[in-house]
């Protein structure tokens, strides 16, 4: 199957140059390029990488456009990583943000006090534009930049609801404000993890797992970290089990 992507690109007038993978699993690769300046724009490449693959290149596509239009409708929120432009069907560039994502965060490590508070703030944001991110039990989608600032990523699966002042927006407001509950669980959830001292009682009964919660955990999460366990070990982030197992540092885990 065709791994082709780009050695250079042209964003804004200035040559980007491929420098290394960033991730690289079964549904995507994250490819990171540099300009002579050492800025930096990741390409995000939809695919279904295994076998038989190809065939679902057009299933692909959708995801990749999916994302693009949910990107743009947040783009301009401080704490968003720039967006770029589209590559092909299945690709499209964002700003390239230096820092640690929480996976890779070690209790050497400090998070700013202000991080989960100022993240909330952004994810707060993202919901005023009447978008459930829904992935934010990864830490690999939360960046601690260099200079303490958070930023949220990955937007596949996200979902973009119809704007509150439609007829289908005020239909569907009700499911809205619940599901994005779901959002605010995961961030206290992090924050506890990280910052237990720092937690608030009202903190704390957020990141108490809620009855719908607990059924999607019971019901979905549980048969499916079964079958995606056989693929990426825990602790991998996502790292395809014979990759993750030739590697040499595995001392970053996921708790």
């Amino acid at each position: 199957m065709s791994r082709a992507f780009p050695r250079e690109t042209k964003i804004d007038g200035e040559v980007y140059r491929y420098e290394r993978v960033l991730k690289d699993d079964f549904f995507s690769m994250n490819l990171l390029y540099r300009n002579t300046h050492g800025q930096g724009y990741v390409l995000k490449l939809s695919d279904f990488r295994f076998i038989g693959g190809i065939l679902f290149r057009p299933l692909a596509c959708l995801i990749s456009r999916h994302e693009y239009r949910v990107y743009q409708r947040i783009a301009d929120i401080e704490g968003i990583p720039t967006l770029g432009p589209r590559w092909g069907w299945r690709g499209y560039f964002h700003h390239y943000i230096e820092g640690k994502t929480l996976h890779e965060i070690t209790p050497k490590d400090h998070l700013p006090d202000s991080f989960f508070d100022r993240l909330k703030k952004i994810l707060q944001q993202v919901h005023a534009r009447r978008v459930f991110y829904v992935d934010l039990n990864k830490q690999g989608n939360v960046i601690c930049s260099t200079n303490g600032q958070p930023y949220l990523i990955d937007f596949q699966i996200s979902l973009a609801f119809p704007g509150d002042g439609t007829l289908m927006g005020k239909m569907l407001d009700r499911i809205f404000n619940r599901l994005i509950q779901e959002d605010f669980y995961h961030l206290y959830k992090h924050k506890k993890a990280f910052q237990p001292q720092g937690m608030t009682e009202d903190e704390l009964r957020w990141a108490r797992r809620s009855k719908l919660n607990a059924r999607y955990s019971r019901y979905l999460l549980r048969p499916y970290l079964r079958i995606k366990r056989r693929l990426y070990p825990h602790g991998s982030n996502e790292v395809i089990w014979y990759r993750w197992k030739k590697l040499k540092d595995k001392s970053v885990q996921m708790p």
